[in-house]
């Protein structure tokens, strides 16, 4: 689920019928991508950084190290 995501389109007031407007898609088919059952594009992603406008990093990559991830450091 893209956690940050789904907050900031609610701190900023907007719904899933906004969003699937701004990638072209049903608010059903942005549900499923918002909480991680379908993929976004590159496209979308850019497109839905640029609506919200923060960088593309921020909404779709964690920030933290995984366990596994912390334990080959």
């Amino acid at each position: 689920m893209y956690e940050k995501l789904k907050n900031l389109r609610e701190k900023k007031g907007y719904t899933i019928e906004d969003m699937a407007q701004v990638i072209d898609r049903s608010p059903c088919n942005y549900f499923k991508k918002e909480n991680g059952d379908v993929k976004f594009s590159v496209s979308e992603a850019i497109e839905i950084s640029k609506f919200l406008k923060c960088r593309v990093e921020d909404l779709f990559f964690k920030n933290e190290l995984s366990e596994s991830e912390k334990e080959r450091k």
